[in-house]
């Protein structure tokens, strides 16, 4: 199956709020990523990713959030797609692609929580212990950065925030 991806719009919330409950039920809520973002991350609709599938329907997203830690940088999460449209690579064709997007935008680097088998080919690593901190329970080995410009995570320290107005 082919995709083509987008930047997220308006038109597609309902369908992204779908594909969100059909990749996690209702424990999407209950996880310490969705702190960082109701404590103010922001969305950031032109560097989020979405993918469409032949018949034009959402079939996954790859949100990005504006925050900090001593530095600014961008917050992934979450990344689903939907069950039908599991193992055909999509999901890290969107990290890829958000990623890239990112980069585009001049950023620091990009943190987020998941599995390193996962997101390593995307170029992602784990944080070094006490560098990065979020505001409730993560295991450390889930979460990781990577960098998007020599340096770009060099001064980054500290719990993930808001940005600074």
């Amino acid at each position: 199956m082919a995709y083509t991806f987008t930047a997220e719009k308006p038109e597609f919330a309902e369908a992204i709020e779908r594909v969100l409950d059909r990749a996690f039920g209702p424990g999407r809520y209950a996880k310490t990523s969705e702190r960082v973002r109701e404590a103010g991350a922001v969305l950031e609709p032109s560097l989020t990713r979405i993918a469409l599938n032949d018949e034009g329907d959402v079939a996954g997203v790859c949100r990005i959030w504006r925050v900090e830690a001593g530095e600014p940088l961008f917050f992934l999460g979450p990344l689903a797609v939907d069950p039908s449209e599991q193992s055909t690579g999509v999901g890290l064709a969107l990290v890829r692609d958000a990623v890239a997007a990112c980069r585009a935008s001049g950023g620091n680097g990009v943190v987020l929580v998941g599995a390193e088998r996962f997101f390593r080919p995307a170029g992602f690593t784990v944080v070094p212990a006490g560098k990065v901190w979020l505001p409730g329970p993560v295991d450390p080995a889930r979460l990781l950065w990577t960098e998007l410009r020599p340096g770009g995570l060099d001064k980054v320290h500290g719990e993930l925030r808001p940005p600074k107005p």
